[in-house]
This record gives C-alpha cells, sequence and structure tokens, in this order.
C-alpha cells in the first residue's frame, strides 16, 4: 500500500468533516509526512477544511500548535450575541488562528492547490470551490446554531459541504491525480463511508483510494475541546495511518463507542419517514476553473 503512493505522481488529501473528530486527521498527516508521502493538492470538508489548508500552506509542522491554539480560545461570550446573534464566536476564533498560522501563506508560490466542499444554500447543491481566503474556510463550517451567518462568496451564499458531499474524492481524479488518500472518521464497523445525507454508506470500489479511518465508532464527542482526549485522537490516527500503509496492528485502535452514533439513529428514522425523498443535488463545478495539482 505505502509503494503505492510512493509511486504515485499526484497525490491528492481529502480531509472528511467530523468537527472536533477530525483530531484523528492531525496523526494520519504525522504519520504521512514521516513515511515520505507528499500531496500535490488537498480538498477538505467542514473541520476537515482547516487541515487541508495548513497542509496546503506548507505548515503541517504546526499542526498540533493551531488545533491547541484554537481549543484555548473561548467559543462562549454573551457579547456575540449582539454581534452575531450567537453566543458561540466559532468563527471569530477562526479568523484568529487562520491569520495566526496560515495567513497568506495559501498565495505562496510553493502552496499546493486547497479546495473545499460546499454546499449552496440556496438550492443545496454541492459545489467545491478553491481557498482564496478564509472566507471560504468559515462558510464550509457553517453549521447553526454554532454559526447564525456565513460569509458571502461570489454573490452566494454557502454552508457545510459534508452535508452534500462529505466524501469529494471524485474531485481530485478530475484535477489529474492519480491516487487518493481519503482521512474520514467514520468507523469501519459502522458500514460504509459517509458522503452524504442520502448516501451514509458509501462503498469506494476505486483502487487508487486508500481510505483511513478508525476502526470502529470514535468515543469522542463532537464538541469535544479537552486537549488530552484530542491527543488520544491524533494517536490513533497515526496508529491507523501505520496499519494501513504498513500492514502493522495495534490494540489501541480497537478502542469504540457503545451503540450506534446518535447520528445513525437519525437518518434511520428519517428513511422510515421519508421514504420517496429527493436525491441531494450535486455538482462538480467550481466557482473557477481548477488549477493543475502541484508536481510534489
Amino acid at each position: 500500500m505505502l509503494q503505492r503512493l510512493l509511486d504515485a505522481k499526484n497525490i491528492a488529501y481529502v480531509f472528511s468533516g467530523g468537527s472536533s473528530r477530525c483530531a484523528f486527521q492531525v496523526g494520519v498527516i504525522e504519520r504521512l509526512h514521516a513515511l515520505g508521502v507528499k500531496p500535490s493538492v488537498c480538498i477538505g470538508v467542514s473541520a476537515g477544511s482547516w487541515n487541508a489548508a495548513i497542509v496546503a500552506a506548507r505548515r503541517e509542522h504546526r499542526v498540533r500548535f493551531f488545533w491547541k491554539s484554537f481549543m484555548r480560545m473561548p467559543h462562549v461570550d454573551l457579547r456575540n450575541l449582539f454581534v452575531e446573534l450567537s453566543p458561540w464566536r466559532y468563527a471569530r476564533m477562526h479568523r484568529r488562528n487562520f491569520a495566526r498560522f496560515i495567513g497568506d501563506a495559501l498565495s505562496s508560490p510553493d502552496a499546493l492547490p486547497c479546495y473545499v466542499s460546499l454546499t449552496r444554500l440556496r438550492d443545496r447543491a454541492n459545489v467545491i470551490v478553491p481557498v482564496s481566503d478564509v472566507d471560504v474556510l468559515i462558510a464550509a463550517n457553517y453549521l447553526p446554531p454554532f454559526y447564525t451567518s456565513t460569509p458571502r462568496i461570489d454573490g452566494g451564499r454557502y454552508g457545510d459541504g459534508g452535508i452534500t458531499n462529505n466524501a469529494p474524492y471524485e474531485f481530485a481524479f478530475s484535477l489529474g491525480c492519480d491516487a487518493v488518500i481519503l482521512m474520514t472518521v467514520k468507523g469501519e464497523s459502522e458500514g460504509g463511508i459517509y458522503k452524504n445525507a442520502l448516501d451514509v454508506d458509501h462503498e469506494i470500489a476505486d483502487p487508487r483510494v486508500v481510505v483511513i479511518r478508525p476502526r470502529h465508532r470514535l468515543p469522542y464527542s463532537f464538541t469535544e475541546r479537552r486537549w488530552h482526549k484530542l491527543a488520544e485522537l491524533m494517536r490513533l490516527g497515526d496508529l491507523r495511518a501505520r496499519e494501513v500503509l504498513l500492514g502493522e496492528r495495534h490494540v489501541e485502535t480497537d478502542i469504540r463507542a457503545n451503540g450506534a452514533s446518535p447520528s445513525a439513529r437519525l437518518m434511520r428514522l428519517w428513511r422510515l419517514v421519508s421514504p420517496r425523498r429527493a436525491p441531494v443535488r450535486g455538482s462538480m463545478a467550481t466557482a473557477e476553473e481548477p488549477e493543475a495539482p502541484a508536481q510534489p
């Protein structure tokens, strides 16, 4: 598996969403770097878009500091009710952290192309757009009630792309990539990949896609902020990357939460009450023509 990636010419890192659980991806990033795997393009969804941005900015060596800094910031401020009509100040926290750790590095000559999956709010269609500034990343994380407004991008409003395409690996191939590493947080024992709200057990048959994910449902909160817990998640990501790429086996990866996830229960109920629902609209369109992926 590892040799296949080392032989690839253009590798895409695809980071699915999952809020705080995306700390799992940090361990994967670090292990890939240690093994000499080099991406040519990064594609992120929701919270995974921040990991995509910091790797694309060639600041992956600071990814743990990025997460730690964000988690140390106060996330609730009642004064924010007068600014954004919400007690949560996640948008402001993200802007501050972006300026500190990424800034204009995404526009530097050695930066990698970086894209995010968004949901266009006017018609709930999926679009994938290049990251031009922090507003695109804020839109990628827009999920009420934590965010009450989304920045306007090219005259439109966009929200979390995890609703319409949480695993946009196909887009990487349209850019000319010959291999994809998909980092997602749904456990293998839970079924297929969560693709979107109507495709929660998506199966990937393409051998060019290497999926690195937990063995089981993660016993960590969607909004976990305790650093020692996030460090455990990062360690788990590292071990799973070693298992998938090197064929190792680590008993620590058997950690699991009891029962089905709340979201899985909700989806089962939704399928029961909505047997004739319309399909989620999808699109491979971007706000502008995609760049050719950079050579590693």
